[in-house]
């Protein structure tokens, strides 16, 4: 548990204006993300599944490994992380269990969403949910888990692709009610929609900027801002843009037989030392060897 971080990104959500979390996948793209700036960073389950298991998200990864990646993720960040936690991996009891083991990596939100489980990622067909009621029950249960009520519960619906706008709005009231922190409502697509969400619903907002069409614009920032959404995540930006870069790279090196003609593309050596902190665990090292162990070494 990171009381410390918690208390941070519930004072980050009191500020005026809409606090925007990077989309993260790994350590590496968690770091990027708050070396560029943001003060939060997101753990994205879609990346998780692609980038750990090479799947598709389909439910397919485990708890076990869901929290895993976040400890890990949150032990490489100073700012607070934000981390998918699918439908809670089961009933009231399984949502118990998942509440305590993000809370103890060192995570400081999470977000719970109403499919039946296995889920699917909702851009995908095929997705079942469950009733609102039965959601209700877990999001309490996630509320009574936590041991640091500065531990922030999302409560998110998938309910607009299959069920309609009207239902996303109704289940997001409910989870309200329930006691989430926050709502996110997935997938909503026009302004119309997200504004009746921000003045119906009596909790915040979280808002996913989701390119799931190509070439086809998003909501800004500001768009959102102005729209009164309180939390804004770029959940997979970063991963569709290395699987991009990457797939020019290695068809480059494949083509060509070396990195010339990109190597103005690639972070230099030294870069990505500094990146990884190679100089700060140096240091440490130097500062707790002692004048023997050298010169045995």
């Amino acid at each position: 548990m990171d009381t410390i971080k918690n208390a941070r990104l519930r004072d980050l959500l009191k500020r005026p204006g809409a606090l925007v979390a990077a989309g993260a996948y790994d350590c590496v793209s968690a770091i990027i993300a708050q070396k560029c700036g943001f003060e939060a960073v997101y753990m994205t389950g879609n990346g998780v599944a692609a980038s750990h298991i090479g799947r598709a998200d389909i439910g397919l990864t485990t708890m076990t490994e869901m929290v895993d990646r976040a400890r890990l993720m949150a032990e490489s960040l100073d700012v607070p992380l934000i981390s998918d936690a699918d439908t809670g991996f089961g009933n009231v009891s399984n949502v118990f269990r998942c509440v305590r083991e993000y809370e103890a990596a060192g995570v400081s939100a999470i977000h719970l969403e109403d499919q039946t489980t296995p889920k699917k990622c909702d851009a995908i067909d095929g997705y079942t949910l469950i009733p609102a009621e039965e959601m209700v029950e877990k999001i309490r249960a996630a509320v009574k888990a936590r041991r640091d009520p500065n531990f922030v519960i999302i409560a998110r619906t998938d309910a607009l692709p299959i069920l309609g706008f009207d239902e996303a709005l109704r289940r997001s009231k409910l989870y309200a009610r329930a006691g989430a922190d926050i709502i996110f409502p997935d997938l909503l697509t026009t302004r119309e929609e997200i504004l009746s969400v921000t003045t119906g619903v009596d909790a915040p907002i979280l808002f996913d900027i989701f390119e799931q069409h190509y070439g086809q614009p998003t909501f800004t920032v500001s768009q959102l801002e102005g729209l009164g959404v309180k939390v804004i995540i770029h959940c997979l930006s970063a991963m569709f843009f290395m699987c991009k870069q990457l797939t020019r790279l290695y068809t480059h090196l494949r083509e060509n037989g070396s990195s010339n003609g990109m190597i103005e593309e690639l972070m230099p050596l030294h870069d990505y030392e500094a990146l990884m902190g190679l100089e700060d665990a140096l240091k440490f090292e130097r500062e707790h060897t002692t004048n023997s162990a050298v010169a045995e070494a």
